[in-house]
């Protein structure tokens, strides 16, 4: 049975434990939400070597060799000391617009103190001053002198109520990251490219598709956004402009429920999804950028995979917009 040591705190686990659910139990002050390796908001750091390998995939190179890992993955096999991680890549940054985008979805951008780095795609996550961190996709262009991310207003979510009812320019957060490998691979400039988002998951699509649009990419773009109901589809309009604007752009639209009605399908997104890569003749060169809620993401990567695309060139950013345990916000709103 592993101790973990944590301030004050000396917690025997319990088999097949979490270090973070083993703290919690114990009463210490761990910041957390999604318990899934998601929102990197449970990061904590250890002797570089001294965590599983588990406890720190997603994390940066830089972060793994400082011994940062995920509590809340971390099942340690041995005893552990730990100490609130250092996040020496943080970068700190300026609200500049906080806008809305519909009645649930807020653009919020950011200017940061110095360059991000990022790939259009890759996702942040953002701590406000009292610690609260949450994790969101970004939906610009590395070259745009902006990060902007859409956060989708979660009922009794701290962050993202206080991104809609309180942030003002001039407000400051902290960004840590760029982290996730949905990004568009320039390398291949031929091959079909099959964009799903649901909800705000279309939001790193945004960037993506425009980022193969600028780069001159010659297999088709098929972007297909989804959503419970036609209200869902926030960025219908700027997809619709982008479809108009380049050819090699197609844009399906799908909903559950008050569909069916001119380019708008009632159908599941999944269903969609593996007609129209059966209907492009399943090509094994495509690729497959998959971003939503996890079940959702689970039921397109499958579909996708016995459709004929190889697991290799499907990617997702699975996010949950669910209730964690202390409170109701998302844990990777992308």
């Amino acid at each position: 049975m592993a101790t973990v040591r944590y301030g004050d705190h000396r917690v025997p686990l319990a088999p097949g434990e979490t270090v973070l659910d083993g703290l919690l139990r114990a009463g210490a002050d761990v910041a957390h939400a999604c318990r899934s390796g998601a929102c990197k908001a449970c990061a904590l750091q250890a002797a570089p070597g001294s965590v599983p390998e588990a406890a720190q995939q997603g994390l940066r190179a830089s972060e793994r060799r400082r011994g940062v890992f995920l509590a809340c993955q971390c099942r340690p096999q041995a005893d552990l000391e730990v100490h609130a991680a250092d996040h020496a890549d943080e970068v700190g940054a300026e609200v500049i617009e906080v806008a809305p985008l519909s009645a649930t979805v807020t653009r919020l951008r950011l200017r940061p103190d110095s360059p991000l780095s990022h790939r259009a795609g890759q996702y942040v996550a953002m701590r406000r001053a009292d610690g609260l961190t949450r994790s969101y996709s970004i939906a610009s262009l590395p070259q745009e002198p902006w990060v902007e991310l859409h956060v989708g207003l979660v009922p009794g979510g701290q962050m993202s109520r206080w991104v809609v009812q309180q942030a003002r320019p001039g407000d400051r957060v902290s960004l840590r990251g760029p982290y996730g490998d949905c990004v568009y691979v320039p390398e291949e400039p031929q091959a079909p490219l099959l964009l799903v988002g649901v909800g705000t998951g279309v939001a790193p699509l945004w960037g993506v598709a425009r980022e193969a649009v600028a780069a001159e990419h010659r297999g088709p773009i098929v972007v297909i956004e989804a959503a419970a109901t036609p209200a869902g589809l926030y960025l219908h309009e700027p997809w619709r402009a982008l479809a108009r604007a380049h050819e090699r752009v197609e844009l399906l639209s799908c909903v559950l429920a008050g569909g069916d009605r001119g380019e708008l399908r009632e159908a599941p997104v999944d269903a969609v999804a593996g007609e129209r890569f059966r209907e492009l003749g399943a090509p094994k060169d495509a690729f497959a950028l998959l971003c939503g809620d996890p079940p959702i993401v689970h039921r397109l990567r499958r579909g996708l995979f016995l459709a004929g695309l190889s697991s290799r060139r499907i990617f997702a950013d699975a996010f949950v917009m669910g209730p964690p345990p202390a409170s109701r916000e998302a844990s990777m709103a992308v």
